[in-house]
């Protein structure tokens, strides 16, 4: 090795290792890491005045779910889905987001994978009427 050359780096720090899994695995932790790295640069993504009247409130399985203030900016919103959708792709992760539905109704948007996970829990150990 010629004295001039650096070695080459191969330890790396607890939190690059973990960043790194999180942004280039396809795990469900890899999907909602990249999902509240949206959620914090939201405003950067979209601009100041949108971002002050639609605000993402869930996530799921490629379909991101915005809340919007009124009707008027439904409308506005619906136009600029796909540019959205495009930006956010373009930031982090190609083909992160599918599709975007906007919603005026906070309770639309799914809150999680519990049935899914409960029926897949119930294959792997189905309960016992005998217990």
């Amino acid at each position: 090795m010629d004295s001039n050359q650096k070695p080459k780096r191969k330890l790396s720090v607890g939190s690059e290792v973990l960043q790194s899994l999180f942004e280039n695995g396809k795990s469900p932790l890899s999907e909602q890491f990249m999902r509240w790295k949206l959620w914090a640069k939201w405003e950067e993504v979209v601009g100041p005045t949108i971002s002050k009247n639609a605000e993402p409130v869930g996530f799921q399985r490629g379909v991101l779910y915005v809340w919007v203030r009124n009707s008027t900016w439904m409308q506005q919103m619906s136009f600029m889905g796909n540019h959205i959708r495009d930006t956010i792709n373009q930031k982090f992760e190609k083909n992160f987001v599918k599709y975007i539905k906007f919603t005026l109704d906070r309770r639309e948007v799914p809150t999680s994978d519990q049935h899914e996970f409960r029926q897949m829990i119930q294959k792997i150990a189905p309960e016992n009427d005998n217990d």
